[in-house]
């Protein structure tokens, strides 16, 4: 199962991808449309910067952009330096030596950890860029649904007063 900082990670560079192509990109405006905050970004950026998978630029129209083309960038490579290293393999052997017959959770984990990894290394961010904007867009469907949830009764309309809008209408009545 993969961490939250690596879903976090690899959603950012998707954004991240989409937004580039007008220039660098402020953790603003993924904060924005990701609804995670500056600080978490900071970390998630700072450490992929260390990895050398984005660059970023200071001063006013500065922020970050991907280092490679997306194409050349695999999902497996965003989200590596948030997961623990993964010894299946040491796993496997141990797992069969002590109980041959027996299957642990830890071995299951790492097993689907691993088939996490396969997925995700075969995936290039350039794919799934596109595959973000094929999706349709629910965030317009959220608002309605969460129209009056609490069944708050509707505030009355405003009236318009009835009466002269002057003191000097008030001769004319």
């Amino acid at each position: 199962m993969l961490s939250k900082k690596s879903v976090n990670a690899i959603n950012a560079l998707v954004w991240l991808g989409v937004l580039q192509a007008t220039g660098p990109v402020s953790l603003q405006k993924i904060s924005d449309a990701m609804g995670v905050s500056i600080s978490c970004l900071e970390q998630i950026f700072s450490t992929l910067k260390s990895c050398e998978l984005i660059d970023s630029y200071k001063g006013p129209g500065g922020g970050y952009v991907t280092r490679s083309p997306l194409a050349n960038t695999a999902l497996w490579s965003i989200a590596k330096p948030f997961e623990r290293e993964a010894t299946l393999n040491e796993k496997i052997t141990l797992g069969s030596k002590d109980h041959p017959e027996k299957l642990s959770p830890e071995l299951i984990f790492d097993q689907f950890q691993h088939a996490s990894e396969v997925l995700l290394s075969e995936m290039s961010l350039q794919e799934a860029v596109k595959m973000s904007q094929a999706q349709p867009n629910t965030q317009e469907f959220r608002p309605a649904m969460q129209a009056n949830r609490f069944k708050l009764k509707p505030l009355p309309h405003n009236t318009s007063p009835r009466g002269p809008n002057s003191v000097f209408s008030w001769a004319q009545m």
